[in-house]
């Protein structure tokens, strides 16, 4: 069986970039489709997968405090309210957190004096 490649609008990123964005492609739609039997009051699934450790380090999050994750579990409620059951829309929205991550890690080094 032949994969289809991943596609990019107008930029070709490095493998574990790419890695990131798969992960948080699934990470979405998992939410959404959780957030969904929640509201028909299906809960506390201790099977929805959670990837926030490995994207976080990933993305250069060295710390394991509090704060960093739910920042990270609020970009995937919000966006994950976005997504449409398109690929595009999916992948849109996965590049959207990922870019929302970049500029928080930088506030934070800026806060830090570290750039």
């Amino acid at each position: 069986m032949k994969l289809k490649p991943l596609q990019y609008p107008l930029v070709k990123l490095p493998a574990q970039k790419d890695l990131i964005l798969y992960l948080l492609k699934e990470e979405l739609k998992s939410r959404r489709f959780f957030n969904g039997l929640r509201e028909i009051g299906l809960d506390d699934s201790y099977f929805q997968p959670d990837f926030s450790t490995i994207v976080l380090a990933y993305t250069g999050f060295n710390d394991e405090e509090n704060e960093t994750y739910d920042f990270y579990f609020n970009l995937l409620e919000k966006y994950s309210e976005q997504i449409e059951p398109a690929d595009e829309s999916v992948m849109k929205h996965a590049f959207n957190v990922y870019i929302d991550l970049l500029t928080e890690k930088r506030r934070r080094a800026e806060l830090a004096g570290k750039v």
